[in-house]
C-alpha cells in the first residue's frame, strides 16, 4: 500500500511538472524576444545576403521591440556557419539567414554536418534577384540563339565562371547546358566579383550572373546581356527578353535567401517570428529599399518556405548529378 501511495504521488507530481512545462511556452513566446537575437549570415559583410539580413533584421527588430545582431560565420561555401546554427539551442535566440547555396551545397558535397530537413525550421524567404546570361562584347553573339549555335560549333571551347564549384551560378550554367544540349568549360572563382572582374576583361566568356551584380556592367556597356533567367522581366532590363519568351518553358533562375531555426524552435516563437518578417515584407519603406539594392521582396510562410526548399533539393540534385557537379 505504502509503495502505491508513493507511486501514486509521483505520478501526480510528473503530470504537474510537465502541465507547468505546456502551459509555460505560450508565456515564452508572448514575451519573445526577451534579449537580443543573435542572426548568423554563413557569408562575407557587404554581400547581398548580408546586406538583406541587416535591413530585415533591423525592421525586424525594431517591430519586436529587440536587436538583432548579424553575426557573419564564414568558411566551408557557407556550411560552418550553417553548422552553427544547426547545433544552437532551439530558443529562437539564434537565427540563420542564408543565401540559395544551403540548398545547392546539399547537392554537391558528399557529406555535410547538418542535414537541411532534418535540423533546421523554416521560417520565411525574403527577397530574391534575377539571374542574368552575360558574355563579353568580344564574343561575336548577339542574342541566345546565336549563342547556342556559336556553343555546338565549338563544343567545350567557350568558358564561364561562376563564384565557385557548385555555387548557383555553377548550377545555373550546367542547367542552361542541359536544357539546350552545349558543352561549357566552367571556371570557378573564390566570389563572384573575382568571376565578374574576368569577364570584364575577356579572360572568360561568359556568365549567369545575379542582376545585381551584373547591372552596372551591363549600363556601362562592359558587358553584354542577352537573356534574363527569371520568369519574368525584371523592371531594371524592360527590354531583355527571358528565356521563357524565348520557348525555353518553365525555366525561372533565381538567387533567393532565406531565414531558418535550429529544428525544435517552439511553434509560438516559429508563428511569431513568421509574422513578424511577413509584416514587415508587405511595408512600403522595405519595398523601396529592396528596389534601391537590386532584390525583390519574397516574403513566406514556413509551410510554403519548406514546400519551395524540397523543390528546390531535387532540381539542384538532378542537375548535379547529370553534371558531375562535386565539392570538396
Amino acid at each position: 500500500m505504502k509503495f502505491l501511495k508513493i507511486a501514486f504521488c509521483s505520478i501526480i507530481v510528473f503530470v504537474f511538472s510537465l502541465t507547468l512545462t505546456f502551459t509555460s511556452l505560450p508565456a515564452k513566446a508572448q514575451n519573445y524576444p526577451a534579449r537580443p537575437v543573435q542572426v548568423i549570415v554563413p557569408v562575407a559583410a557587404g554581400g547581398g545576403t548580408d546586406l538583406l539580413a541587416r535591413l530585415t533584421g533591423q525592421m525586424v527588430g525594431d517591430l519586436l521591440g529587440q536587436s538583432f545582431v548579424i553575426d557573419n560565420r564564414l568558411g566551408g561555401g557557407g556550411n560552418i556557419g550553417t553548422e552553427l546554427v544547426a547545433h544552437s539551442k532551439p530558443d529562437g535566440y539564434t537565427l540563420l539567414v542564408t543565401p540559395g547555396t544551403i540548398a545547392s551545397n546539399v547537392a554537391v558535397y558528399k557529406k555535410l554536418p547538418y542535414e537541411l530537413l532534418r535540423d533546421f525550421q523554416p521560417i520565411t524567404l525574403i527577397g530574391q534577384t534575377g539571374v542574368v546570361l552575360v558574355v563579353n562584347p568580344n564574343l561575336n553573339v548577339n542574342n541566345v540563339k546565336e549563342f547556342i549555335d556559336f556553343a555546338k560549333i565549338h563544343p567545350g571551347e567557350l568558358n564561364f565562371g561562376s563564384a565557385g564549384t557548385g555555387s548557383p551560378q555553377h548550377l545555373h550554367s550546367e542547367f542552361f547546358n542541359q536544357l539546350v544540349g552545349i558543352k561549357t568549360t566552367h571556371i570557378p572563382y573564390k566570389g563572384q566579383s573575382q568571376s565578374m572582374a574576368d569577364l570584364v576583361g575577356g579572360q572568360i566568356n561568359y556568365m549567369f550572373s545575379p542582376l545585381q551584380n551584373a547591372l552596372p556592367f551591363i549600363q556601362q556597356g562592359k558587358i553584354k546581356v542577352l537573356a534574363q533567367g527569371s520568369a519574368v522581366r525584371s523592371k531594371s532590363l524592360p527590354n531583355v527578353p527571358t528565356l521563357n519568351e524565348l520557348g525555353y518553358r518553365g525555366v525561372d533562375l533565381q538567387n533567393w535567401f532565406a531565414v531558418f531555426a535550429p529544428a525544435g524552435t517552439p511553434s509560438p516563437v516559429i508563428k511569431k517570428l513568421s509574422d513578424a518578417f511577413l509584416k514587415v515584407g508587405q511595408t512600403q519603406a522595405l519595398k523601396n529599399k529592396f528596389a534601391d539594392l537590386g532584390f525583390e521582396p519574397f516574403f513566406t510562410t514556413p509551410e510554403q518556405t519548406a514546400d519551395f526548399m524540397r523543390s528546390e533539393l531535387v532540381r539542384w540534385a538532378r542537375v548535379a548529378s547529370y553534371a558531375g557537379i562535386q565539392a570538396e
